[in-house]
């Protein structure tokens, strides 16, 4: 890894194009190693992506993420699915960002054409424990996916 790295509109850009062209329509640009024990990276999203409720408990670990640009809704749930809590995140404010504990279910839905956040977790990151997915709701690839996004959408008009 470089010893910095600059997070300018060069970087953004080229993620941003990246994102849009991903079949997942989103990206990630790590500044970090993956044994490193803070995670730290940038999370590219392009409208229409998904990303499934899941929580970090198996393998707990606190998370945080900080809009740069654009706008995201983030969605906590109750353990049993329902939505506890939306927060509308947006890089021009009021509510910029969040923390979560581990083990608090999430997901969250691009409400712009494109949203970076900086997120920062701790690591090290081991994908075989990394998440649990939510039983009530479609992963990736589901045909449920689609009418998920519009209703996620729907809950920040």
């Amino acid at each position: 890894m470089q010893e910095i790295q600059l997070i300018d509109s060069d970087l953004i850009g080229t993620l941003v194009k990246k994102a849009q062209n991903a079949e997942r329509k989103r990206t990630n640009h790590n500044f970090h190693e993956q044994q490193e024990v803070y995670q730290r990276f940038l999370n590219v999203l392009s409208k229409n992506t998904y990303i499934p409720p899941h929580r970090h408990l198996s393998d707990p670990k606190p998370e945080t993420f900080v809009v740069l640009e654009g706008e995201i809704g983030f969605l906590i749930f109750k353990e049993n699915g329902e939505i506890k809590e939306s927060h509308k995140l947006s890089a021009i404010g009021p509510k910029r960002g969040i923390d979560l504990q581990p083990g608090v279910w999430h997901s969250l839905v691009c409400l712009s054409e494109n949203a970076v956040c900086f997120e920062g977790k701790s690591g090290p990151y081991d994908p075989t424990v990394d998440k649990e997915f939510h039983p009530n709701y479609p992963l990736e690839g589901d045909p449920k996916v689609r009418e998920t996004i519009v209703w996620y959408e729907s809950l920040f008009l």
